[in-house]
């Protein structure tokens, strides 16, 4: 008589001491192998980075500066507007000033990072920068104009590095006549305090480009790890994927604060929706609006809307206008559930057809988790990423999936390939979601 399959123990179970060591352990030596990019050949190395040039001083242009500082690199940064650059500068002082006043600094290193930081009158006045990051608008075409200036102005040998979280480096580097000095540095924010750094090598990219800029990271005090292009990279490009199984749970039957809770109750700090209200819902709202545009242009059918769209045509943006997939008190970030949030879902889920159901939060945790799990196996498949390792790097690092499970594709292992593969399978006939199918980069480790 065959024995009865053992069952699966609950996503959600908490790693015991041993595994917590383990998937730090594992972690730490991700880092330092994904610090070695196998794109750079054995005896290449980095050119030394005496000074730093920056366009843009908003939220991340700033951040990207005071790393430079904190570094002892000196910065020049163009701002053309005085209002930003006076608010960067006491967003800059304000920072340093907290610092002082956790004992991370004292006043006189405060005082020579602010002095390492000067501004540019115009793009001829950035003087010999060896390393420039372009930090302006998420628009490819304004990021474009911007390399193309660079590109008349910078020396012989400088790198030219965009600070984009998901658009085409190798279009961007085309606006210059030096396509193999051009790399993506996606920084995290707030740039000074967050350590994952996505070093985004382009068609064109030299390897003595990319060795300059992974060295820099290392300076920067950042764990920088070797991506390739695609529509969002390593990082977002699995969150796309984990927020389409969210945005579609909410018009199946969860709620925000059913989702969130479950992935909280997983390990993440922040669910999907409490982290898009931070971010801001018109962030996300503008790479949708991008990525049915190019559909349309494809000839294909553009997604239709979801929650995260009604909202914003509500002028519902996040913490920012205390309302967005929550609502806030003013002056408190605490989200708080709102009838209207639920109202507004539950006519979305009759416009699109979809009947209302109960979701339990295993369902939400397998569709979320899995999901990223698939994503970032075919990213690996694709040769985006180089090691399973750097995806949980980044994932670890910059997108809060909890350390002590290790990253998504070593916890993945850790629940069994075989499990995850069987699951998306059954998940995609369920649901009839063609992008919960195995893919086929996860068919292949799955029987390595």
């Amino acid at each position: 008589m065959n024995s009865p399959a053992p069952v699966p123990e609950p996503l959600d179970r908490n790693p015991t001491s041993e595994e917590q060591q383990a998937a730090a352990a594992h972690l730490q030596r991700a880092q330092e192998e994904a610090a070695h990019s196998r794109r750079i050949p054995e005896g290449v190395a980095g050119a030394e980075v005496g000074s730093a040039g920056i366009v843009g001083f908003g939220t991340m242009g700033r951040g990207i500066a005071l790393s430079f500082a904190s570094a002892g690199i000196p910065v020049s940064v163009f701002e053309a507007s005085d209002e930003a650059w006076i608010r960067g500068e006491a967003a800059v002082a304000g920072s340093l000033s907290r610092a002082v006043g956790r004992g991370k600094i004292d006043e006189a290193e405060a005082e020579a990072r602010l002095r390492r930081m000067r501004r540019a009158g115009g793009f001829e006045d950035f003087g010999g920068a060896d390393f420039f990051v372009e930090a302006v608008f998420e628009d490819l075409g304004v990021k474009q104009d911007v390399f193309a200036r660079l590109d008349r102005v910078a020396q012989p040998g400088a790198v030219l590095a965009t600070n984009t979280s998901s658009l085409d480096v190798d279009a961007i580097a085309a606006a210059t006549g030096r396509p193999e000095a051009v790399v993506g540095t996606h920084f995290f924010s707030p740039a000074h305090v967050m350590r994952l750094l996505e070093v985004v090598v382009g068609d064109a990219t030299s390897p003595e480009t990319l060795a300059t800029a992974m060295s820099l990271g290392l300076r920067l005090g950042k764990a920088p790890v070797p991506v390739g292009v695609c529509d969002g990279f390593v990082g977002n490009r699995m969150l796309y994927a984990y927020r389409r199984q969210a945005d579609r749970l909410l018009l199946e039957g969860a709620l925000p604060e059913q989702i969130d809770g479950a992935l909280q109750g997983f390990g993440f700090r922040m669910g999907p929706f409490a982290v898009a209200d931070l971010a801001g819902l018109d962030i996300g709202q503008a790479v949708r609006q991008r990525l049915a545009a190019e559909a349309t242009a494809r000839g294909e059918p553009p997604p239709p809307p979801n929650v995260a769209d009604r909202l914003c045509e509500r002028g519902r943006l996040g913490q920012k206008t205390v309302a967005g997939f929550y609502r806030y008190e003013p002056g408190n970030r605490t989200p708080l559930p709102d009838p209207e949030v639920a109202e507004i879902a539950r006519r979305e889920s009759a416009a699109q057809g979809i009947e209302r159901r109960e979701v339990g939060d295993h369902e939400i945790l397998e569709r979320c988790l899995f999901a990223l799990v698939n994503e970032g196996a075919e990213i690996l498949g694709e040769g985006i990423a180089e090691r399973e390792g750097d995806v949980d790097v980044v994932w670890a690092l910059g997108y809060g999936f909890p350390r002590d499970r290790g990253g998504p594709m070593y916890w993945a292992r850790q629940v069994g390939l075989p499990e995850v593969v069987t699951t998306l399978d059954r998940l995609a006939g369920a649901t009839g979601d063609p992008r919960l199918e195995p893919s086929r980069g996860l068919l292949e480790i799955a029987v390595r």
